[in-house]
């Protein structure tokens, strides 16, 4: 499959947890041989003109020289303060988050989160399967920035606290589809994979 790179869109790592679970940061785990972030990285590239890494790890700067790196301005505010960095300073108009512990990323499921909010009028568009919906795997228009911003002035952290007040629709993927959202966030989900 040819993929002509998306320049509308700037695709966003967030990688500065904490990773309190699981003890070891969940970027660098190997799985088959590669880092965990490297393959993200790699897959990314091939979909995305502009990329941003959202963390204050030197461990996982140093391995991206060439890429956009910021870190947040509210600490310790969770996936929040990360996406609101990224957005902040992306020059395009919409962004695609995603969890940096998510080891099976597809491209087909990404280009066709993009197609679906190209042809919208949506603010932010989160996949949507039986198992709930994908707040960190989701595209969010910088047109959300004031509300990110009034959310972690007022403490409420939650991705999901701004959605009731955007414009805010959800992508239904079959079961088929549930193992693309996989995250790890425990040793258990770990081995799951291994």
């Amino acid at each position: 499959m040819v993929i002509t790179k998306n320049k509308d869109f700037t695709a966003v790592i967030l990688a500065g947890g904490k990773n309190t679970r699981i003890q070891r940061e969940k970027s660098l785990i190997k799985i088959q041989g590669d880092y965990l972030i490297d393959k993200q990285v790699t897959l990314l590239e091939s979909i995305f003109e502009n990329i941003i890494i959202s963390t204050s790890k030197k461990a996982i700067s140093s391995r991206f020289p060439s890429l956009q790196i910021v870190e947040d301005e509210y600490i310790h505010c969770g996936p929040l303060g990360g996406i609101h960095a990224a957005m902040k300073y992306a020059h395009t108009d919409a962004v695609f988050v995603f969890a940096c512990d998510m080891p099976y990323l597809d491209a087909k499921v990404i280009l066709q989160q993009i197609a679906v909010f190209r042809n919208s009028k949506l603010d932010i568009l989160v996949p949507k399967h039986a198992e709930g919906i994908e707040p960190l795997h989701a595209i969010y228009s910088r047109a959300n920035l004031p509300f990110l911003e009034e959310c972690l002035q007022t403490g409420k952290y939650s991705v999901r606290s701004f959605y009731k007040k955007s414009n805010t629709g959800y992508l239904d993927f079959e079961s088929r589809y549930i193992n693309n959202f996989y995250n790890i966030n425990t040793p258990r989900d770990l081995q799951k994979i291994i």
